[in-house]
């Protein structure tokens, strides 16, 4: 028998896939598209300029606040 997978797992995995329509929508919050780049999932090539700009806002935000990954 398989492992379970936690929750996050399946979300990520569903927002993958450009074609699934569940997938397109999670693709546009901030935090599944740095999750999805950060594992080689997803590419900024795959954002328009506008969504790009929105990640690099929310990555601020984030990292100004003590959250989020150090680079």
């Amino acid at each position: 028998m398989s492992q379970p997978l936690h929750i996050s797992e399946i979300i990520l995995q569903i927002a993958a896939d450009p074609k699934d329509q569940l997938g397109q929508a999670l693709r546009r919050c901030p935090f599944i598209q740095a999750e999805l780049i950060r594992r080689k999932m997803m590419s900024l090539d795959d954002l328009t300029d506008a969504q790009i700009a929105h990640l690099i806002d929310w990555d601020q935000k984030q990292n100004g606040h003590g959250r989020g990954d150090s680079k």
